[in-house]
């Protein structure tokens, strides 16, 4: 494309912080002519007469031909992406849940009406995880990926593991840093992960997974107990987005990880993110890099502006071949705690390694599938905390 008209929706943390990089830059051929923003009355960075109200005024201006959708409600975002891909406009989007929740239907809008749809900055920040899968990895089998791709969560057990105290008062500080939502259930449930994870699947493996397919579970119940219980036994714990190729079978999931020590995917802390591949030819390649904050995430919304001047797309490689199926139940090794240890018997373990305490708390560890694991969660209201656990003898 030889110049680029955007129509960006939304002014938050990402949009402000394009426009501001954008401004800098001051690339050629690329201009910013309408900003539309839900909330007038909203104090923002530039005065008001650089905004507009109404969503028509990008989407039916014919000289904008790109938008750029940086707003948080998903269902708005879903409504201003269909609408833009049906008039012909290309489209970059940081919003993950948008995108998994309508995937299927958004991808081949955009291939039917010949516009790209791009969306680096909705997979880990300024990590250039898609770009690199579409590029580096296309010709090359993808054996594994587990990915730290949720700041909050990262930024949450950091914090645990160096100085134990109540779960709550993080969550208090990371809102104070900018790090966490003022609701945070998307982040510290595994939500924010699966739909990511979702994303890279599909660029990664040629699998297209649906949000209800995929098991997540969070760090909202982990206690001093489980941290203890992972610096005995030489492990950290990480909330980790795993897909991993087993017989011709993705397994996947989002869950915490008891992870040893010495795998290099321990040492990402704070709000930083991290994306492990393991590849036939490449072997393990370790990605990291910001996964939160206005400008690193706007880095990615760069990155993809500047790649529609060469007409970028994806190519979707792995989805153009026979690949693996997804499997829903595969059985996996995972811990399970409580102080409550009533709360741990609707949990019904196919082999069970072992059951003990530490201190106060209760916990067993034993395999079972993850279809009857996503069972018993969805029933369960208990403050149960679930972690998977490596294939290893205990200390």
């Amino acid at each position: 494309m030889s110049k680029l008209t955007i129509g960006l929706f939304g002014f938050g943390s990402v949009g402000s912080g394009i426009y501001h990089v954008l401004k800098k830059r001051s690339i050629p051929d690329i201009n910013i002519k309408t900003i539309v923003v839900k909330t007038p009355q909203k104090p923002r960075s530039v005065d008001s007469s650089n905004f507009s109200y109404k969503a028509e005024d990008i989407l039916e201006d014919a000289d904008i031909n790109v938008v750029l959708e940086l707003i948080d409600d998903a269902d708005a975002a879903y409504s201003i992406v269909k609408k833009a891909l049906n008039r012909k406009k290309h489209v970059i989007s940081a919003n993950k849940k948008m995108l998994a929740t309508h995937y299927q239907e958004l991808i081949y809008l955009a291939q039917s009406q010949r516009v790209s749809l791009l969306y680096e900055a909705a997979v880990c920040g300024s990590i250039p995880v898609l770009r690199t899968l579409e590029e580096s990895f296309s010709h090359d089998t993808l054996t594994s990926l587990r990915a730290i791709s949720n700041g909050t969560s990262n930024y949450v057990l950091t914090r645990l593991f160096q100085n134990p105290q109540p779960f709550e008062d993080i969550i208090t500080d990371a809102q104070k840093h900018g790090f966490a939502e003022s609701d945070p259930t998307l982040d510290i449930d595994g939500w924010d992960s699966k739909y990511k994870l979702i994303l890279t699947n599909y660029h990664a493996f040629g699998v297209l997974n649906s949000p209800d397919e995929i098991l997540n579970t969070g760090i909202r119940h982990i206690k001093p107990e489980d941290i203890e219980f992972a610096k005995d036994q030489n492990f950290t714990i990480k909330l980790i987005g795993h897909s991993k190729i087993v017989d011709d079978q993705l397994e996947a999931y989002v869950a915490p990880q008891f992870i040893p020590n010495s795998e290099a995917i321990t040492s990402i802390h704070f709000e930083n993110n991290a994306v492990e591949l393991n590849a036939d030819f490449a072997h393990q390649q370790l990605l990291q890099g910001k996964g939160a904050g206005s400008i690193p995430t706007a880095s990615a919304v760069l990155s993809d502006v500047v790649s529609l001047l060469k007409s970028y797309t994806y190519a979707y490689t792995k989805a153009q071949y026979n690949g693996p199926h997804f499997n829903g139940d595969k059985r996996i090794k995972v811990y399970i705690s409580s102080y409550i240890e009533e709360d741990l018997i609707p949990f019904e373990f196919d082999t069970e390694v072992l059951h003990g305490t530490q201190r106060k708390l209760h916990y067993r560890i034993g395999k079972l599938s993850l279809q009857s694991l996503k069972a018993q969660l969805e029933l369960s209201s208990k403050e149960v905390f679930i972690s998977v656990f490596p294939e290893l003898n205990l200390n």
